[in-house]
């Protein structure tokens, strides 16, 4: 669900440079690794960060996909990263319906509130990461 998407944005990005920037390079005889290498990768740098940030924030945001892959468990036997387990949002849509009014909601509240502040900090991570490559655009690298 999200691969599709990410690659949709990675191509609508990747269009955007001028056909004759890549021309060019295969007319000096460069190899299309040379021309994603050298030209359509540093002209759309901002537009691939960006891209990666949004497929970043809609993993974070996603549940059920999650939920189903990882094992849906609250036990913590074996630290691995293959055993089963839970992340906040899979834990968050299946325990809101049954939690009862007290401690266990509040505690999913707090869950709800940690993720905020997670997805905040992407997004802003990204947005700042954005304004840098876009100040540094006009300099020779």
């Amino acid at each position: 669900m999200i691969i599709p998407f990410i690659a949709a944005v990675m191509r609508d990005v990747f269009e955007v440079t001028p056909a004759m920037l890549k021309e060019s390079v295969y007319g000096l005889g460069g190899t299309t690794w040379e021309v994603v290498w050298r030209v359509v990768l540093p002209y759309t740098k901002a537009g691939v960060v960006g891209g990666i940030m949004l497929g970043l924030g809609r993993a974070l945001g996603e549940t059920m996909a999650v939920t189903f892959v990882i094992g849906n468990t609250n036990l913590l036997d074996n630290v691995s990263l293959f055993s089963p387990g839970n992340s906040i949002t899979s834990a968050l849509a299946n325990e809101f319906a049954e939690a009862s009014p007290g401690l266990h909601t509040s505690a999913l509240i707090e869950l709800g509130l940690v993720l905020f502040f997670i997805t905040f900090l992407v997004l802003a991570a990204s947005k700042l990461l954005l304004l840098r490559l876009q100040a540094g655009e006009g300099s020779a690298s």
